[in-house]
């Protein structure tokens, strides 16, 4: 009966391990910066490695502040692989935008230039204040995606603030030891 319940207890401990588990993704870029991420590396980011991280236990005896520091780091590397793809995107975006409102000015402006016959003028102003107010639309839209870029370069910022005053921190504590 005590074999039984030995088995039976090493199943159910062994069964848990997976729950512990995790895999963390190491990033090298070209300038050697090394960063840990839960989400694949971003494209800049060279070297690329994956490892199966058992995080029951600590594997070098890691105090709890040290434990919470590399969840924070861990964290902030998320969010900046998150603000670095949504900061590309934007400016993609904003490119785009700023790419439909010229294409639209211009086939606008040859088609008003085009029109020939009777009442052209008329027909030609109508096309004019047609282009305006779609300018008017992109402009408005290029303004939203500038600020959308701005919030974004400024929570980049921060979490790269962050990131370095904990690493100084880190180093402080290290040099002490």
């Amino acid at each position: 009966m005590r074999g039984f319940l030995l088995l039976v207890g090493m199943v159910v401990f062994s069964a848990a391990l997976p729950v512990h588990a995790g895999k963390v993704y190491v990033c090298k870029s070209a300038a050697g910066e090394t960063l840990f991420s839960q989400t694949p590396c971003p494209s800049e980011y060279s070297v690329k490695e994956e490892r199966q991280v058992d995080t029951s236990k600590p594997s070098r005896g890691a105090s709890e502040a040290e434990l919470q520091g590399m969840a924070d780091e861990l964290s902030r590397n998320n969010d900046r692989i998150r603000v670095q793809r949504d900061l590309k995107n934007a400016k993609k975006k904003l490119t785009d935008l700023q790419n439909e409102r010229e294409r639209m000015i211009k086939e606008k402006s040859e088609l008003a230039k085009s029109l020939a016959g009777p009442n052209a003028r008329n027909r030609a102003q109508a096309i004019v204040d047609e282009m305006k107010t779609g300018a008017d639309r992109y402009n408005e839209q290029i303004r939203q995606q500038r600020e959308n870029i701005s919030g974004l370069e400024k929570r980049l910022s921060e979490i790269n603030q962050a990131s370095d005053s904990a690493k100084q921190e880190r180093d402080r504590s290290r040099m002490a030891i």
